[in-house]
């Protein structure tokens, strides 16, 4: 890619997708201490990413379901359909087969009646009043609506694979996808990309952690990609039992779910709020003094440490509820985390 297509495509990013990238580098500048193996590992992995997050967002005419495709993926995210895709093209597989994205974080915001119109119009409005993504509301509803014609597209020939690892994010994902494909006849496979890198690169001095699919790099993709083959399709019992069980969290009103045990667990609205306030807390003690944090600073640090994959956008809401709630003070308008800052308040 010419570095002035890389430039166009940087440009046409959304609020959102910019901020992905831009926080998935600063946690591998954090790691890229350890030496120039580290810092050379770090340049090809942002590399990777970089190309990877363009190329959701770019030729997405070509990734569509056709007649032609014999193996269509589900991704959830964009980022990772982009890595998705960067894998797939290095295989030259980009003509048999195809992804479709759910773009949507499903770990936050309310699943309730999703799979209906009502449902996904609750969401958008629920992530318009308290996620600061900077996305308009008429385009989730065209991505909504693009989400439904691609599966329309997918040909009943073609064997689907759900790329589900063990996060709330991606297996909540999974069973709206089990759902939404019930009345497909197409063979059904799902497949944990975490778990199976883990298996093929964790060595005894080098361990791979993955919070989500979106993290691994294109060329260890295709590495997992070579084990599809050897996926089994899910059986009728299994596809049955994965929809109803989208049923049950469609019918739940909860805003934010984490993985625990092997199993969605659904979970207050403010579970965060005293892990944001330890980490405020943390940061004064390390700076030795109460001066103003700069939010994203805080939100930087809150998704560095946490074992959860929750995005920024939900962890800014609640440092907003932390302010709101008189917790915090701060300092700067909260149109945006890098607009402002934030200090715990001194006792009286």
């Amino acid at each position: 890619m010419k570095a002035t297509e890389v430039r166009d495509a940087i440009l046409q990013l959304t609020g959102r997708e910019a901020k992905l990238l831009l926080l998935h580098m600063v946690m591998k500048l954090d790691l890229a201490k350890d030496g120039a193996r580290a810092q050379e590992e770090l340049y090809n992995d942002l590399l990777d990413h970089g190309h990877a997050l363009i190329a959701a967002r770019s030729g997405s005419k070509r990734w569509e379901p056709d007649d032609g495709c014999t193996a269509v993926h589900i991704a959830f995210g964009e980022s990772f359909a982009g890595s998705l895709k960067q894998a797939l093209k290095s295989l030259s597989r980009e003509n048999t087969d195809k992804i479709v994205a759910f773009r949507d974080l499903y770990s936050i915001g309310p699943l309730w009646q999703l799979h209906e119109d009502h449902g996904r119009q609750h969401r958008r409005e629920w992530l318009r009043d308290h996620i600061n993504d900077g996305d308009d509301e008429d385009d989730g509803e065209k991505t909504d609506q693009q989400l439904l014609r691609y599966l329309s597209q997918i040909p009943p020939q073609a064997k689907i694979y759900v790329w589900a690892g063990g996060n709330a994010h991606e297996q909540a994902g999974l069973r709206l996808a089990a759902y939404l494909l019930r009345e497909h006849p197409n063979e059904i496979a799902t497949l944990d990309a975490p778990a199976v890198c883990e298996r093929l690169f964790d060595g005894a001095q080098t361990r791979f952690a993955y919070l989500h699919s979106g993290e691994i790099p294109p060329d260890k993709l295709q590495a997992v990609l070579h084990e599809c083959k050897e996926v089994p399709s899910l059986s009728d019992r299994e596809r049955t039992a994965l929809e109803r069980e989208w049923l049950e969290l469609a019918e739940r009103r909860e805003v934010l779910r984490i993985y625990q045990d092997g199993r969605i667990v659904q979970v207050g609205a403010d579970y965060f709020d005293g892990y944001l306030r330890n980490i405020v807390e943390q940061l004064h003690k390390d700076r030795g003094n109460r001066d103003f944090i700069k939010a994203a600073r805080v939100i930087g640090q809150a998704i560095g440490y946490c074992d959860q994959y929750i995005g920024d956008g939900y962890f800014e809401y609640r440092l907003r509820e932390l302010i709101y709630s008189g917790y915090l003070e701060i300092k700067g308008v909260p149109r945006a985390m890098r607009h402002y800052s934030v200090r715990t308040k001194a006792e009286t």
